[in-house]
């Protein structure tokens, strides 16, 4: 016996909702995908650190609880010292990196020539790599500037160069020491005096 064809109505059904698939599918990689202009991609990378920002916010623990005074006390021991270093960074990770960013956005402040040479040379970083990742595509070696040929290992060359001569002329060996003193010496000095309640759990690597 032969078997009839399927009506028109499913056939319909089936092909539309394929087709509403295959659209859904198309609209996530384009969303995903970041675009290809320049400006595009500046703008798609701002929204990604704005969005990864706000998710790191959420995680912060409450300012009061960070700087209750009545937490805080000198450790007991060496051993007490570094149990609370283990615990209180564990626990107030996100509120150290603020901390630390701040510290450091501080002394940059107060050095401001080291602080644009160091920009400039993320800058320059970020935009070789680019150029880089585009020419990957025609195996190109080298990148066009203001009608200027300039082959990558030139571009990395002037990059180091640049970052070199900055750093000893804006003394970026003090700027360094003063970076990690304010950033690290806080954080240090905070997890040590204050006293880990009991829910904040020792950092563990498994």
């Amino acid at each position: 016996m032969a078997t009839a064809p399927p009506r028109k109505s499913d056939m319909a059904f089936v092909d539309g909702a394929a087709d509403t698939t295959e659209v859904g599918i198309t609209e996530a990689a384009a969303a995903a995908a970041p675009p290809s202009t320049f400006a595009g991609k500046v703008q798609h990378y701002c929204a990604y650190a704005v969005d990864g920002t706000r998710r790191r916010l959420a995680m912060v623990c409450p300012w009061k609880e960070f700087f209750d005074r009545q937490s805080f006390s000198l450790p007991s021991g060496l051993s007490d010292f570094f149990s609370r270093l283990n615990r209180n960074i564990n626990h107030y990770y996100h509120n150290y990196i603020i901390m630390a960013l701040l510290c450091s956005s501080y002394v940059l402040l107060l050095n401001p020539a080291f602080a644009l040479c160091f920009l400039l040379t993320v800058m320059m970083c970020w935009f070789v790599s680019a150029k880089r990742a585009e020419a990957a595509e025609t195996n190109s070696s080298h990148f066009t500037v203001a009608s200027h040929k300039i082959t990558f290992p030139r571009a990395y060359l002037f990059i180091t160069l640049f970052a070199g001569l900055s750093f000893f002329l804006t003394d970026g060996s003090s700027v360094v020491f003063w970076l990690a003193l304010s950033s690290v010496g806080v954080v240090v000095v905070h997890a040590a005096m204050r006293k880990p309640s009991v829910e904040e759990q020792p950092f563990s690597f498994v």
